[in-house]
């Protein structure tokens, strides 16, 4: 499961939330003030696809570094 960033719009407290593609929509509640409302905030995607392909070239380059 995902994990998704929300903001409390009533004390704009920021809490993450794991949940299913198919609960989108869902309101949760703040665990600082409690508030019933919250919106979801934009995340940043995280990879490491590009380290990956700069070792990759980087073997290609100076394989003998990596003996």
């Amino acid at each position: 499961m995902p994990l998704y960033d929300y903001e409390c719009v009533k004390c704009a407290h920021v809490f993450e939330v794991f949940h299913k593609l198919s609960d989108e929509g869902t309101d949760y509640p703040c665990p600082k003030c409690g508030a019933a409302k919250s919106r979801k905030l934009v995340s940043q995607f995280k990879t490491d696809a590009w380290s990956k392909f700069l070792d990759t070239m980087e073997r290609k380059v100076n394989p003998h570094k990596f003996k």
